[in-house]
């Protein structure tokens, strides 16, 4: 079983982004009920579950033989 190394950066860069944009959605109200609230325990969750999904979904692609061979 191949483990990847990611880049903690990358990783760093792509929760970040995530995380401000769920927060600005949930401020302006489009996907989330109570415009102008945000709800920290959730984004909160979300910094935390982001990177560790994100690590395990690279894991299982590392260690799927078709994937690299998927477009031929």
């Amino acid at each position: 079983m191949r483990f990847p190394r990611p880049s903690p950066s990358k990783y760093a860069g792509d929760t970040i982004a995530v995380v401000l944009t769920l927060a600005v959605l949930q401020y302006t109200g489009l996907f989330f009920d109570g415009p102008g609230t945000l709800d920290l325990s959730y984004l909160a969750a979300i910094a935390v579950l982001f990177p560790v999904f994100t690590y395990l979904i690279s894991v299982v692609t590392a260690n799927v033989e078709w994937v690299p061979s998927w477009d031929r």
